[in-house]
């Protein structure tokens, strides 16, 4: 071992034996988790435990990666130019090529392209890229657009949605104009369709709400009601006419007042005057979208898109605090999921002194799609609970990805700049082995006796109630919890545990015999430490673990970033191998280990 490699071992050791030294005078409490094989289970979907674009070149493993955001709103794919908008002085410039391999500069739709590449990295992720509804994209590369340059300039060329006459092989670059069906059907012819390794989803432009502030250059003045049904209606069309297997998701909102008044929109009042029913905008949106498609015979919309970050304050009086080693604002962090789905929780936060009405958010949107749009899905392709730097993120993301399951959501793709906790948490539902190692596709029925202290999530493979996979948290700031695992409908004798903890935003896995998992009369008794997040494997007999690698798809060879990504990871993984004999002193304080079944007594 080098000298490098040996003083982070003993760095890694000190500190591993500082966590088991703070945990093991700490006060224990206990909860009761019982998973019910016998009661109604569930289909999960496979797209919940998405990322956007800024995370992919991570070691993260994601099932459905988005190409969106504001970037996007102005992307040319013709050229590949776009605008920050107001993110940084409506500048105009080559970020797109940037971030890619420097081949794809000048091929059009390169930020599509790459995406399909970066999917197919990924185990074959679902791609889901943007198409621009706004009326304008940027025209060059050529730094900041003045307010005297705003649309229509020459610092802009028009968009339309159809074009009208024969699509051309390559794009018309002197015409000042850029065609949103050219471009789906200029991905198709180079991608395949969304049956044959192509886009699979396209999302109906970003927050359009919003394009008067952050896109007051292109779109200055604020988007109707009526403007962005008349926009996706069109583009759904075209999208269902060149490729009728792509799901087309919108109108991506940006946040709360996004779904209940289009951000005050002008034509709001008078269209919630005429039709009292519309409790809000996503009422009349879904109706509005449901209407078209009766039109034309063709489901127009996929998915219900929403955005959704978090504005619950803990004690400190701020949205999503950094402050880790506060309790109040850790728990508030926790606390801030339920909004999601609790009908007994309130947040404090400027929606609920407004009334709140439509939390919690899940049930209130499936509510509008069963009376207006019945058969659409829900898809969260912005999200994000904080917490990028410590523990209490991979909790927060755990029981968001455990709401979604709950909820029915279709897709769900994290955005954040940084997010390693809650990447981590993703990694622990999509390849918890660094082998393909993943939860089940099907939820059972699962309960906590103190959810606030331990929620728990438990899956199988389809029916086969074999091997069973459980992932459940500890929430409580200083102590231990002790949770007795009761599983009916078998017998079970093999756990294998994988855990999350505040050492590392990574998936660990040791193998030593520790002691903190016990299997007798068929319950589980799990000792965990405080703050953490852990996976157990749980099946009959070891022979029922399944080969996890060999139903992952060959993949392509990673890009650089990729291979970094992995590289670090294993080195990670070696020094904590290295250190694995300070862990065992200290218990559950993470990691993987077998379970022993003991005689009866």
């Amino acid at each position: 071992m080098g000298k490098l490699k040996r003083a982070a071992a003993m760095t890694a050791a000190a500190a591993i034996l500082s966590i088991c030294t703070m945990g093991a005078g700490a006060e224990g409490g206990s909860v009761d988790i019982v998973v019910d094989l016998s009661k109604e289970s569930k289909t999960i979907s496979p797209y919940i435990f998405g990322v956007n674009e800024e995370l992919m070149g991570t070691s993260v493993m994601p099932t459905a990666i988005r190409a969106g955001g504001n970037r996007s709103s102005a992307y040319n794919w013709e050229t590949n130019a776009s605008n920050a908008g107001s993110d940084k002085e409506h500048f105009s410039d080559n970020y797109f090529p940037q971030i890619m391999d420097k081949e794809l500069a000048d091929v059009p739709g390169a930020m599509s392209i790459n995406l399909s590449r970066k999917c197919k990295e990924k185990n074959s992720a679902y791609p889901m890229t943007t198409l621009q509804l706004a009326g304008y994209v940027s025209a060059d590369m050529n730094g900041a657009v003045s307010e005297s340059e705003k649309a229509p300039s020459d610092r802009w060329n028009k968009v339309e949605i159809t074009k009208g006459k024969e699509f051309a092989d390559s794009p018309d670059l002197t015409d000042g104009t850029v065609y949103m069906d050219e471009y789906v059907n200029y991905l198709v012819k180079t991608l395949g369709s969304a049956k044959n390794g192509g886009i699979r989803g396209y999302s109906l432009d970003n927050e359009p709400s919003l394009w008067h502030m952050t896109h007051a250059r292109m779109h200055p003045e604020q988007c109707t009601c009526a403007e962005i049904v008349e926009k996706n209606t069109a583009m759904a069309k075209a999208v269902k006419e060149i490729d009728p297997d792509a799901e087309v998701f919108g109108p991506a909102l940006f946040g709360y007042s996004a779904f209940d008044t289009f951000s005050s929109a002008k034509d709001w009042k008078d269209i919630k005057a005429e039709r009292n029913d519309y409790r809000w905008f996503v009422d009349y949106y879904l109706d509005q979208m449901k209407k078209a498609e009766d039109e034309t015979g063709t489901r127009l919309l996929d998915a219900l898109d929403v955005h959704y970050y978090t504005e619950a304050k803990g004690p400190c009086g701020e949205r999503s605090c950094k402050h880790y080693n506060d309790e109040g604002c850790v728990q508030a962090r926790f606390d801030s999921v339920r909004s999601l789905w609790d009908d007994t929780y309130k947040e404090d936060s400027w929606i609920t002194d407004t009334g709140g009405t439509f939390l919690p958010l899940l049930p209130n949107l499936k509510q509008s799609i069963d009376q207006y749009y019945p058969g659409t899905k829900i898809a969260i392709t912005e999200y994000d609970f904080g917490g990028s730097y410590d523990i209490c993120g991979a909790i927060a993301e755990t029981d968001a990805l455990g709401a979604f399951m709950e909820n029915d959501v279709y897709l769900a793709t994290l955005f954040a700049m940084e997010a390693d906790y809650q990447c981590a948490a993703i990694n622990l539902f999509t390849d918890f082995d660094d082998n393909g190692g993943h939860f089940g596709d099907t939820l059972r029925h699962t309960e906590s006796s103190d959810f606030e202290r331990s929620s728990a999530y438990a899956s199988t493979f389809g029916d086969d109630s074999d091997v069973v996979t459980l992932v459940v948290t500890n929430k409580s700031f200083k102590d231990k919890t002790t949770a007795n695992i009761k599983i009916k409908g078998g017998e079970y004798s093999y756990v294998h545990l994988y855990g999350l903890n505040n050492f590392a935003p990574q998936v660990f896995d040791m193998t030593d015999s520790n002691q903190a998992v016990q299997v007798m009369d068929n319950t589980i008794t799990y000792e965990m430490e405080p703050e953490t997040v852990s996976l157990l494997l749980i099946a009959k007999d070891k022979d029922c673990i399944p080969d996890f690698s060999a139903g992952i798809s060959d993949k392509t060879e990673n890009s650089d970033a990729e291979k970094k990504g992995k590289k670090a990871s294993k080195n990670n993984k070696g020094v904590i191998a290295a250190v694995i004999g300070a862990a065992a002193l200290c218990g559950a304080g993470f990691g993987v280990f077998r379970a022993k079944k003991k005689n009866k007594t």
